[in-house]
């Protein structure tokens, strides 16, 4: 009975997480789960969902993307407004790794994605790994998702499965949306001077980290979906941080917010940027 309360509990603040993880992030799921599942599983590897959602090394930054962004000084630092008015569009590949927590103690439950995705790109292309563990130990779920061209196959690792299988009903398959991520910046960048926390690096990367709090009413202007979500969980703010390198692509990403008493914190790191890659079918699924 305490597994059975442990993973139900806080299914509706992991429901809004995966639609909002980005909030603070390029990437976002599918439509939320309706139970810690299986489904749980295949959002949460859509996600960034990120989540919030890589970072470049010091010479990983495309020849396309070298040309555009901030201005630098020698400490690295730039203007984070800059940085997102000539960020770069051209596609490119990051490596994620996002968690999600919501709740504590043995009603705690844990999201891991982690994997391959191509941004700023018609054919949506990832793989990546989504794990969902309760109470500190319960695994739930733990799958592997392939997405080619916006179809998405799953293969379910706990169960030792080595065949893919094609998921139904998918066509949109991992929406790694950069454009939606500088909306969230603008929004923070609009939020006021103090919603600019400086400069800060990441590893080697330098980066300016932006955050504040944004209302429902602020994120329907970026992310009209994701406003509606808070709004049907009775949501009435997330606490969103950004970092940034200077050609605006998002390097962390944090967000907070209480859904239903629960405490739900999403954060995300991208890092090894470099260009977009192919990803190719399974030559047999299900």
């Amino acid at each position: 009975m305490r597994i059975r309360r442990t993973t139900a509990l806080p299914v509706a603040a992991l429901a809004l997480a995966l639609t909002a993880v980005t909030g603070c992030g390029p990437e976002r799921s599918g439509p939320a789960p309706a139970a810690v599942g299986a489904s749980t599983a295949s959002a949460a590897a859509r996600a960034t969902a990120a989540t919030v959602s890589g970072a470049p090394t010091a010479t990983a930054a495309t020849t396309a993307a070298a040309a555009s962004g901030a201005p630098a000084d020698a400490s690295g630092a730039f203007d984070p407004a800059v940085a997102m008015a000539h960020r770069s569009k051209e596609p490119y590949a990051a490596t994620v790794e996002m968690t999600t927590r919501a709740g504590t103690g043995d009603e705690q439950v844990l999201i891991t994605v982690t994997g391959r995705l191509n941004y700023n790109t018609p054919a949506r292309g990832a793989r990546t790994e989504g794990k969902t563990v309760a109470g500190g130990s319960l695994v739930v779920n733990w799958m592997e998702t392939l997405t080619v061209d916006g179809v998405s196959y799953l293969r379910d690792k706990a169960k030792g499965e080595t065949r893919w299988t094609r998921e139904p009903g998918t066509g949109a398959g991992a929406d790694a949306d950069a454009d939606r991520s500088a909306a969230y910046a603008e929004l923070l960048l609009g939020a006021g001077p103090t919603a600019r926390k400086g400069m800060e690096t990441d590893g080697a990367v330098p980066v300016f980290h932006l955050a504040a709090r944004l209302s429902a009413d602020q994120v329907l202007r970026a992310d009209p979906a994701n406003a509606q979500q808070m709004r049907s969980k009775g949501v009435e703010a997330v606490d969103c941080h950004l970092w940034i390198d200077r050609f605006g692509r998002v390097v962390r990403g944090e967000q907070s917010m209480v859904v239903a008493g629960k405490a739900v914190v999403t954060k995300d790191h991208y890092t090894d940027f470099g260009p977009a890659e192919t990803f190719a079918a399974p030559l047999t699924a299900n």
